[in-house]
């Protein structure tokens, strides 16, 4: 893996991955020996061909193993708390309180018989971390940022009442429901077409910068990274 850029030493590392190995359930090593550092408000680029580990890589910098997939060698620290140590609450409360995911299909991410709203309020109740009201609030003011029709009443739609485009930035803000310190977003504007998909893309690194969220973007494509990241991992 190359690191094409120098990370700025004055900002604070939050997601630090050393020696990263992460093998199949046969025991084949399908990630070998990936190091990278995320730091506070930077949005770090990880592109590679398909096939080449880049979402085992996002998955695994949540500690987790997709598929029966487990992390077998290296280390994943995330905001000071190592990963790999911690007890699966831990791991459970961190994944979606801290740092968040945000996949290829929007569809696949939402129930299609609750509305958006309650889906997206739904894990800052959960966790405690803020009121119904609050929530409700929060919600609002991102579904304003990520430019989405009425917002007053959007979230009393159903996933497939809304546009694809409008899904996926439903999905955005459902990931920054809890205010996380890390989005993972993993090829999130894929499925759309190219007018789109470069709306979204300005959405997202407009949000990301007001909030000082990092953020992992994984793609295959040199031209959207180029439009999104500050730094480079191939």
């Amino acid at each position: 893996m190359t690191d094409t850029t120098t990370k700025p030493q004055e900002r604070e590392t939050i997601l630090s991955i050393r020696d990263l190995e992460v093998s199949a359930p046969d025991g084949t090593v399908i990630v070998d020996g990936v190091s990278l550092e995320l730091a506070k408000g930077e949005i770090l680029g990880l592109i590679g061909e398909s096939g080449a580990g880049k979402s085992t890589i996002g998955l695994a910098s949540m500690g987790y193993g997709r598929g029966g997939c487990a992390i077998t060698g290296g280390t994943v620290e995330l905001l000071g708390t190592n990963l790999m140590q911690s007890p699966r609450r831990v791991r459970e409360e961190i994944r979606a309180v801290r740092i968040a995911y945000v996949a290829q299909s929007a569809a696949a991410a939402f129930n299609p018989a609750i509305t958006l709203a309650d889906q997206i309020i739904e894990a800052p109740l959960m966790h405690g971390i803020m009121s119904r009201s609050e929530a409700r609030d929060w919600m609002l003011y991102l579904f304003k940022v990520l430019q989405l029709p009425d917002p007053d009443t959007f979230g009393g739609r159903y996933p497939h009442q809304v546009s694809g485009g409008q899904l996926q930035r439903a999905m955005v803000a459902m990931a920054m429901a809890c205010k996380p310190d890390i989005l993972v977003l993993d090829e999130p504007t894929t499925a759309l077409d190219v007018t789109t998909q470069i709306e979204v893309l300005a959405l997202l690194r407009d949000l990301i910068r007001r909030e000082g969220t990092a953020a992992l973007y994984i793609t295959h494509d040199l031209a959207v990274i180029a439009q999104i990241a500050n730094r480079l991992i191939v």
